[in-house]
C-alpha cells in the first residue's frame, strides 16, 4: 500500500484569498481637489455666468495753475465681464448579474464587486476630470511624436500621462478640425517610454496629431478651461470670451521662459516678483506651487548640493539619522509645493486659488432618471440582458478671475532620468 500523497488531498485543503486588493495604476486628482477645497462654487443655469472685471484705471493726473487755470476733462475706470457656462461629463460603468450574483456575501467574496466597483468609479472620474484640467481648454490630453502600428509614441511634455487604460480616446490632426476617429487604449506607459497602444488606429493618424478626450466633436471643440487656458500669456484669441488684444497686459499671466534649462532658484524669484510687478506688492497673494514630479525632482536636486552639514547630538537619536533633503514642508521660496503626475513636466505654475472657481449646474453625482439611478441592458432579442449599467456625470466649468495674479515658468529641462 503507497503513501497518501499531497494530490490525494488537495479536496480537503482551503484556498487562501489575501483580503486586500492593491492599486496598481495611477489615479491622482490633485488640482480638481484643490479647486474645489479653495476655490469659489456657483451654482448656475444654462446661461452664462457672468464674472465682472475692473480691467482699465479711470482718471486724469496731472498738476494745474490754481490762478484761474484750466482743470481739463476726465475719465473713469472700465469694467468689463468674463463669461462662463458649464458642460457636461459622464462616467459609464456597466456590469453584469453575475459579479452581482458572484460577490454579494462575506462567503462568496473578499469584497462586493458592485460596491467597490461604485468607489472606484467615482475615483476614476475624478482622476480623469484633474487631468482635462491640466490642458487649454480644448480636451488635448496630449501630442503625438511618433507612430508604429498600434502603438503611440507621446511628446513631453505630458508624454502618456493624461490617459488611462481602457480610456476611449479620440485623434484630431494638429489644427483640431479633423477627427480621424476614435480607439480605445489597451496600454500605457507615463514613465519611461512614453507610449499609448491602442486597439485600432484610426486611418490617417500620423506624428504632430493629438489626442483628445471622448466625447468632443467638431473643429475646434471645447472642454474644461485647465491650467494652461488660464495660466496663459498670449495677447490673442480669446479668454473667456474677452478679446485678449483688448486686454493684452490685463490678461496675461506673468511667465518666465526658462529655454530648456534646469530649475534654478533665480527662475522662482523672477516668477513670484513678476505677480508683484503686475498688481503691486501688497497684492501679492498666498501662493501654491504647482508642478510635476519630475520639477519637484528639479527641486530637490538643488536642496542636496550641500557640501557640509553640521550635527547636534539628540538625546533621542534622532540626530544620528541623515535626510538631505531635511523633513517638514516643502517649498519654493516660501511658497508650499503640491505636485502632480499629471502636471506639465517642464513648467511650475504659482496658483492663487482664492481667485479659481467652479460654475456648477450639477454636481459630480449618479445620473439620474425618475429616482432611478440603475438602468438595465437590452440584448439581440429586444428582451433584457444580464447586465446593468450606471452613469456618473457633473456639469461644470472652472474660472481665474485675475490670470495675473499667478505665474508660471515653462519650457524647464527635465532632470536625468526621467
Amino acid at each position: 500500500m503507497t503513501q497518501m500523497q499531497n494530490a490525494q488531498t488537495i479536496a480537503l485543503q482551503l484556498e487562501k484569498v489575501r483580503d486586500k486588493v492593491p492599486l496598481l495604476y495611477e489615479r491622482d486628482d490633485v488640482l480638481l481637489t484643490m479647486i474645489q477645497q479653495r476655490g469659489d462654487v456657483e451654482k448656475v443655469s444654462s446661461r452664462n455666468m457672468r464674472l465682472p472685471l475692473q480691467l482699465v484705471p479711470g482718471g486724469k493726473a496731472g498738476s494745474y495753475n490754481a490762478d484761474g487755470g484750466d482743470l481739463g476733462r476726465g475719465s473713469g475706470t472700465t469694467y468689463d465681464v468674463a463669461q462662463v457656462t458649464p458642460i457636461f461629463f459622464r462616467f459609464a460603468v456597466e456590469i453584469s448579474k453575475l459579479v452581482e450574483y458572484a460577490s454579494n456575501a462575506r462567503e462568496k467574496a473578499i469584497e462586493n464587486a458592485v460596491k467597490r466597483e461604485v468607489a472606484n468609479g467615482m475615483k476614476q472620474f475624478r482622476s480623469f476630470l484633474d487631468k482635462v484640467i491640466q490642458t487649454g481648454g480644448n480636451g488635448v490630453l496630449g501630442t503625438i511624436s511618433s507612430v508604429s502600428g498600434e502603438t503611440i509614441t507621446m511628446a513631453v511634455p505630458n508624454g502618456a500621462a493624461l490617459v488611462y487604460l481602457n480610456q476611449t480616446i479620440q485623434v484630431y490632426d494638429t489644427t483640431l478640425t479633423t477627427n480621424r476617429g476614435s480607439c480605445n487604449v489597451l496600454a500605457a506607459d507615463p514613465v519611461n517610454a512614453q507610449t499609448i497602444t491602442v486597439d485600432a488606429l484610426p486611418a490617417g493618424t500620423i506624428a504632430t496629431d493629438v489626442i483628445v478626450h471622448d466625447g468632443l466633436s467638431g473643429a475646434q471643440p471645447v472642454s474644461l478651461y485647465g491650467i494652461k487656458y488660464h495660466q496663459n500669456n498670449a495677447t490673442t484669441g480669446t479668454w473667456l470670451n474677452l478679446n485678449r488684444a483688448t486686454y493684452a497686459n490685463q490678461l496675461q499671466t506673468p511667465r518666465v521662459n526658462a529655454g530648456n534649462s534646469a530649475l534654478v532658484p533665480g527662475y522662482v524669484r523672477l516668477a513670484i516678483n513678476k505677480v508683484r510687478k503686475s498688481l503691486g506688492i501688497a497684492q501679492l497673494g498666498k501662493l501654491i506651487a504647482y508642478t510635476s514630479v519630475e520639477q519637484e525632482h528639479a527641486w530637490e536636486n538643488l536642496g542636496i548640493t550641500v557640501s557640509q552639514v553640521i550635527k547636534e547630538s539628540g538625546r533621542d537619536g534622532s540626530a544620528n539619522d541623515l535626510d538631505p533633503l531635511f523633513s517638514g514642508r516643502k517649498t519654493m521660496s516660501g511658497v508650499p509645493i503640491k505636485s502632480s503626475i499629471n502636471a506639465d513636466q517642464t513648467r511650475i505654475d504659482f496658483l492663487d486659488l482664492s481667485h479659481w472657481g467652479r460654475a456648477v449646474m450639477k454636481d459630480i453625482d449618479f445620473f439620474e432618471i425618475g429616482g432611478q439611478t440603475v438602468f438595465p441592458i437590452y440584448g439581440a432579442s429586444g428582451g433584457i440582458s444580464a447586465a446593468f449599467i450606471f452613469y456618473f456625470d457633473t456639469g461644470f466649468q472652472v474660472w481665474d478671475d485675475s490670470p495675473r495674479t499667478g505665474a508660471y515658468i515653462d519650457t524647464l529641462a527635465r532632470p536625468a532620468g526621467y
